[in-house]
């Protein structure tokens, strides 16, 4: 999956990087999450 988002991104023109939250964080606008920088 990870591999699917850094060619999405890429192919979008976009340096990637990705915050993960989870559904109660979005639910609850919370604006923490986690962050994954995509390195090769």
């Amino acid at each position: 999956m990870t591999e699917m988002i850094k060619n999405q991104l890429e192919a979008a023109g976009y340096d990637y990087a990705v915050a993960v939250a989870t559904k109660s964080e979005v639910e609850n606008g919370a604006a923490c999450g986690q962050l994954s920088i995509i390195v090769e």
